[in-house]
C-alpha cells in the first residue's frame, strides 16, 4: 500500500467513525429528550423552511434518475409532518411572511416547500399533507408542467446509463468524458456511477450542457437505441396543478421557467423568466404567485433586487441555515431534506437543529 492511498484508508475510517459517533450522539440524545430540548433552543427567535423535492416509495425510486439527495419515503415523509406538529409550528406562505415581517418569530416557526413539480408530489406528498393537514409551499418550473420534458440531469443519465450498456459503441465517449471505467462497472454501481459524471456537469454553461444532451441523444439514435422514456421523472400537468392548488394544502410559488440557474442568465433573461412564469402560474390558478425559489439555489444580491422589484414578497435558497429576525425575505435559507439524513425521528429532529 502505498503512503498516498494509506493516507486516504485513514481520512476513510475517521469519516466514517465521526459518522457513527454523531449517529450516537443523535440516538442518545434523542432517547432522553436533551435532542428536543436543543431544537427548541437553536430555534429560539428563529424559523425554519424545510425544503424538499421528491417523495417516492422504493420500488419507484430504483426507476428513477434523480440523485437521492432530493428524495424522501412517503413513510419518512408522514412521519415528517407528525413531528413537526408535535415539535413544531407548520406554517401557511401567508403566516409565515407575516411572522418574518414581525420581527418577531413565533416559537418553532416552521414552512413546508418543495421545489420543482414533480408528479410524485401528487401522488404521495399531498395525500400525506391532507392526512395531518400540514401547509405547505410548492415551486414549480412552468416550463416542465403539461409537457413529457425532463430535467437535464436525469435526461442526460438515463441516455449515459443507456449508452453504458453498448460499450462497443460509447466507449469513446467515455473517454471524453474521463470516465471509460464506468464501461465496466456491474449493473448495481452503474447509476451511481453516471450520477457523478452528471454532478461534476453541472458547473458548465448552461449551452454546453444542453448541446451535450442532445449529441448523447442523437449517438443513441444513431447507433440504433431507442432513447430511453422518463419512467418516474416527470412533472406535474396544469389540471394535477390546480389540483394541488385547490386541495387547501398546497400552495403554489414560482421556480421560474426553464429551471435554467439563474446566475448563467443575463438581466433581461431574468426578467423575462421570474414575469413568464409568474404571469402563467397565476393565469392557469387565478392566483399570482407571491413567493419563489431560486432553481439550483443560484443567486446574487442584484439577482434578488430583481426578484423584489417584479413583485415577489418571498424568495427561498439552497442555503443550509435558519431564518433569524431581520433575514432578508428575497434570500431565505433553508434544510435539505432527505431520506440519508432524516430517515429516522431523531436524524430528522437533528437535521431541523443545525447538527446533522
Amino acid at each position: 500500500m502505498t503512503a498516498a492511498s494509506a493516507a486516504t484508508t485513514y481520512d476513510d475510517a475517521m469519516t466514517t467513525l465521526k459518522r457513527l459517533l454523531k449517529l450516537l450522539f443523535i440516538a442518545v440524545t434523542y432517547r432522553t429528550g436533551i435532542l428536543t430540548f436543543l431544537l427548541r433552543r437553536r430555534l429560539r427567535g428563529s424559523a425554519v423552511a424545510l425544503m424538499y423535492h421528491r417523495v417516492l416509495p422504493a420500488s419507484v425510486l430504483a426507476e428513477s434518475f434523480s440523485t437521492p439527495s432530493i428524495v424522501i419515503s412517503p413513510e419518512s415523509f408522514r412521519r415528517h409532518l407528525q413531528l413537526l406538529k408535535q415539535h413544531m409550528t407548520p406554517m401557511t406562505p401567508d403566516e409565515f411572511h407575516a411572522a418574518i415581517g414581525r420581527g418577531q418569530i413565533p416559537a418553532g416557526a416552521c414552512i413546508i416547500t418543495f421545489d420543482d413539480g414533480w408528479r410524485d408530489n401528487l401522488d404521495y406528498a399531498l395525500p400525506a399533507l391532507q392526512a395531518e393537514q400540514v401547509p405547505a409551499l410548492l415551486f414549480t418550473a412552468t416550463d416542465y408542467i403539461n409537457t413529457e420534458r425532463c430535467f437535464w440531469q436525469e435526461r442526460l443519465g438515463r441516455y449515459l446509463f443507456e449508452a453504458a450498456r453498448h460499450p462497443q459503441h460509447s466507449r469513446e465517449l467515455f473517454l471524453e468524458l474521463g470516465r471509460e471505467d464506468v464501461l465496466s462497472l456491474p449493473a448495481g454501481t452503474l447509476k451511481p456511477a453516471v450520477r457523478s459524471i452528471i454532478d461534476k456537469l453541472k458547473a458548465l454553461p448552461q449551452a454546453e450542457i444542453d448541446a451535450l444532451v442532445s449529441r448523447v441523444e442523437g449517438l443513441l439514435q444513431q447507433w440504433g437505441i431507442t432513447p430511453p422514456d422518463f419512467g418516474p421523472d416527470r412533472f406535474l400537468d396544469w389540471q394535477q396543478v390546480k389540483t394541488l392548488h385547490d386541495s387547501g394544502v398546497m400552495h403554489i410559488g414560482s421556480h421560474c421557467c426553464s429551471h435554467t440557474p439563474m446566475t448563467k442568465l443575463t438581466p433581461a433573461q431574468v426578467e423575462e423568466e421570474l414575469q413568464r412564469s409568474r404571469d402563467l402560474i397565476g393565469a392557469r390558478l387565478g392566483r399570482t404567485p407571491l413567493d419563489m425559489a431560486y432553481p439550483n439555489g443560484n443567486h446574487s444580491v442584484a439577482i434578488a433586487a430583481q426578484v423584489k422589484q417584479q413583485g415577489y414578497r418571498m424568495a427561498y435558497t439552497t442555503i443550509r441555515g435558519h431564518i433569524a429576525p431581520g433575514a432578508d425575505t428575497h434570500r431565505l435559507h433553508r434544510v435539505n431534506i432527505n431520506e440519508d439524513v432524516a430517515s429516522s425521528d431523531g436524524l430528522f429532529l437533528a437535521r431541523l437543529a443545525g447538527i446533522f
